[in-house]
């Protein structure tokens, strides 16, 4: 009989992963809107802590400068994803001819007569499916856009009503303190890790964004914007960042001296951020091991894509938490963390 449980448990946990694999196409946009939704929020919160002496804006002028903020953020990123995606094609071919005269001078360089023609190994590759999945992608992201925003506002026109329907639910509950205590500390812990992982990756963005200028490198803007954005992908983020400019500067110059001073100065700036000030911020907010959030990124991955690579941390600090709370599931939120030091809302 001890053995049932552990079964119900594992049949429970592989239709939970089906589910999830099989409703990507609607659960993914949710997630997006539900991620959209929390921002807005958390950063209309962060607005109403301002006070300019004893006065303080008003909680409905801040979710709306807020909302505003947001709302031209998107906007300006579209607006500049657009332009550049356009630039760069312009520039392909400038591009290329540069890479085969990069290539002539490394095989020049290694001693080797017999240079294989890179134009006809270029011209072999079929860059239709790979273009394909792009344009899928975008298809893709365009057709949910409606959804996304009939989701967030529903959920801001539930967010009144959620406080209530909890009290009404939990009514009586001798678990009622514990469910208030653990919502309360996910909401605490994932805000700051927000906070600290946006301070930490505008900063590195913008450091990024002057030595990519500095060097002239193309479409500065853009590639500052996206070592932003995927800072927010654990370890992988950060090596992808300083891969995709270093390599757009190898092709861009005809020497390879800028490449080498991007590459060094990128590889400078993320070590400083994300292994020096980044752990300084955060401390032991998270408690998280650094092996489970590999591990992490690579299961959220696997099932969402991209869109699970930067939720994988928010979800697994919010199910050590919740296992924390309960005898049975506690030994897992141990192998979770860091340091094996948990925390419960019970006295």
């Amino acid at each position: 009989m001890g053995v049932l449980p552990y079964i119900g448990g594992l049949g429970l946990i592989t239709l939970t992963v089906y589910i999830m694999v099989v409703g990507r196409d609607l659960i993914v946009p949710f997630l997006i809107s539900v991620v959209i939704w929390y921002l807005i929020n958390t950063l209309s919160d962060y607005y109403y802590k301002i006070k300019i002496g004893a006065f303080r804006f008003p909680k409905a002028l801040c979710f709306i400068t807020s909302l505003i903020t947001t709302i031209v953020a998107i906007y300006l990123i579209v607006e500049m994803i657009g332009n550049n995606i356009a630039d760069v094609r312009a520039a392909a071919p400038v591009y290329q001819e540069n890479l085969l005269n990069l290539s002539d001078r490394v095989f020049n360089l290694l001693g080797i007569e017999n240079q294989p023609n890179l134009s006809q190994l270029i011209g072999q590759i079929d860059l239709r499916p790979f273009i394909s999945n792009i344009a899928g992608t975008m298809a893709s992201i365009a057709g949910n856009a409606g959804l996304i925003l009939i989701y967030v506002l529903f959920l801001f026109l539930e967010q009144a009503s959620f406080s209530p329907k909890l009290e009404a639910l939990l009514n009586g509950s001798k678990h009622s303190g514990t469910v208030q205590e653990i919502i309360h500390t996910i909401h605490e812990k994932i805000e700051t890790y927000v906070a600290i992982k946006t301070f930490v990756s505008i900063l590195t963005g913008t450091a990024c964004y002057f030595v990519l200028l500095m060097n002239d490198v193309d479409y500065a803007s853009f590639w500052a914007f996206i070592i932003f954005l995927l800072n927010y992908i654990p370890t992988v983020g950060s090596m992808l960042a300083v891969l995709f400019p270093a390599l757009l500067s190898l092709v861009q110059f005809p020497t390879f001296t800028p490449f080498l001073i991007v590459l060094t100065s990128l590889v400078c700036i993320q070590v400083a951020v994300g292994n020096i000030l980044e752990p300084k911020l955060m401390g032991n907010s998270l408690n998280l091991s650094p092996l489970v959030v590999m591990l992490s990124l690579a299961i959220w991955g696997s099932i969402w894509g991209v869109a699970g690579m930067f939720l994988s941390v928010p979800f697994t600090v919010i199910l050590m938490i919740i296992f924390s709370e309960f005898p049975k599931t506690r030994p897992i939120a141990i192998l979770l963390s860091q340091n094996g030091k948990i925390g419960t809302s019970k006295k």
